[in-house]
């Protein structure tokens, strides 16, 4: 997390490499993520560069701001939201005069996709339009969701990417764990109060690993260690192969474990063995 920044600029500067998008105005200039401060609250803005404006929304009006900062990063997502909640690891852009933390988020409004600050103690999104402030109640948040949690036993946080499920029904997160100076993907199964890895032909416990969490994942089928170009890659081998997450359906269960490329395999911890398949799914971003 915190994989961003915030570059001061002003209308006049070029935008900077790698500003977030946010949307489009309703003549389709592209809006740009920024904040701003007004009247001592440092509040979500919306850049439009085409028009060579900023605009942030404060006390029922859209205001034009000179001067403001972009944001700059990877790795973001939109996700949709309502009624002044944000998900984990929503970007807080500032705060109010109170304190209260202000989110990212956009909505659609006449013909525009507008980004704008959610205010969660008013339960909603209000973006600046057409000179005026104006409040949304669902809208998406702005979130920057790939994030590694250490965690143990039985411990998950909101947000664990789901993996599958065991041969019981048990269900199966997506996480990581060191294992003879290999990061190897792992399957983490609350229930059973661990994890498990694949390694050297046998199922590995571990009681200490890493949790995936977050949003925008998928799964893709895939064959004999081919990956495409946006698997999740997740750990190394102790020799510096990239290793990334797949998963298959065995005995009644749908396990994760690691796709080893140069094996044009993957391989999953299950009933004490590593087994070996060459037909499985990839976790994929975007």
């Amino acid at each position: 997390m915190g994989d961003y920044t915030w570059i001061s600029t002003n209308v006049y500067g070029s935008l900077p490499p790698g500003a977030i998008l946010a949307g489009h105005d309703s003549d389709q200039d592209p809006i740009f993520v920024g904040r701003a401060y007004h009247n001592g609250e440092m509040l979500p803005a919306k850049v439009v560069p085409g028009k060579q404006q900023a605009y942030v929304p404060w006390g029922g009006q859209e205001i034009s701001k000179h001067d403001f900062e972009v944001l700059v990063g990877d790795h973001f997502s939109w996700i949709p939201s309502s009624g002044g909640s944000v998900p984990p690891h929503a970007i807080q852009v500032g705060q109010t005069g109170e304190g209260e933390p202000l989110y990212v988020g956009r909505g659609y409004f006449q013909g525009s996709l507008t980004p704008g600050k959610i205010h969660p103690s008013h339960q909603c999104l209000y973006i600046p339009y057409g000179g005026q402030e104006h409040r949304l109640e669902a809208y998406e948040v702005l979130v920057q969701p790939e994030t590694w949690v250490a965690s143990s036993g039985r411990g998950i946080v909101p947000g664990t990417v789901v993996g599958g499920h065991d041969c019981d029904g048990d269900q199966i997160y997506v996480g990581r764990a060191y294992h003879e100076g290999d990061l190897l993907p792992a399957k983490v199964i609350p229930n059973k109060g661990c994890a498990y890895v694949p390694y050297g032909g046998g199922e590995v416990v571990k009681h200490d690993y890493e949790l995936l969490a977050g949003y925008g994942y998928g799964w893709v089928h895939d064959s004999h260690g081919n990956v495409p170009s946006n698997a999740v890659l997740c750990g190394r081998t102790s020799d510096g192969e990239p290793l990334f997450i797949g998963r298959a359906h065995h005995h009644g269960s749908l396990t994760p474990g690691k796709i080893h490329q140069s094996h044009h395999c993957l391989y999953i911890p299950f009933g004490g063995e590593e087994v070996r398949i060459d037909h499985y799914e990839v976790l994929v971003k975007g």
